[in-house]
């Protein structure tokens, strides 16, 4: 098992606890928590990996995913299911949780971020169980977070890079980065 995959691992068992809340006050504060918990622990996990880049990154798609979240709220005027107001679309608690997740996926690829997609799922499943979101406005969430961190964040290069490129003749390089 790589070393990443031992690190997701513990950290979905850190956070098992919080999903397993089955009272549903509890539910809903366990995707309260989650939707701060995943972007904060993925900013420390950048940081601990010593990844500023990836830090700033991450600070800057949050910001925006967050703002944008936000604009969309006070403009489109849905109305929740509850009908306590006309904020509905989208989900701010599903948009901190995704921004983690899409950070990740671009950061990172989609082997390390397939859990944090999971939890961000299931952030916003407590949000629609709790009447203050439809389906519609967590997807509409996941897409902002996406949009934003394929604008914002670079792929960490790893692996094997293959380039050509003509230069008085023909010439092939590659080179091997390691973790």
């Amino acid at each position: 098992m790589s070393k990443r995959a031992v690190r997701m691992a513990a950290w979905l068992l850190a956070l098992a606890p919080l999903a397993g809340l089955a009272a549903d006050d509890a539910e809903r504060r366990a995707g309260d928590v989650l939707s701060y918990a995943l972007p904060l622990g993925t900013l420390g996990a950048e940081l601990w990996r010593g990844d500023r880049s990836g830090a700033l990154q991450l600070a800057r798609s949050f910001a925006v995913t967050v703002a944008a979240s936000e604009l969309l709220k006070r403009s489109t005027h849905v109305e929740r299911p509850d009908h306590t107001n006309d904020e509905s679309f989208p989900s701010g608690h599903a948009s901190r949780a995704f921004a983690a997740a899409a950070y990740v996926h671009r950061r990172h690829g989609i082997g390390e971020a397939w859990p944090l997609y999971a939890l961000a799922t299931y952030v916003g499943y407590t949000r629609v169980q709790a009447g203050r979101h439809r389906w519609a406005d967590v997807a509409g969430s996941a897409g902002l977070a996406l949009a934003s961190s394929w604008w914002l964040v670079s792929p960490q290069q790893t692996g094997l890079q293959v380039s050509a490129h003509r230069a008085r003749g023909f010439s092939i390089g590659w080179s091997v980065a390691l973790p």
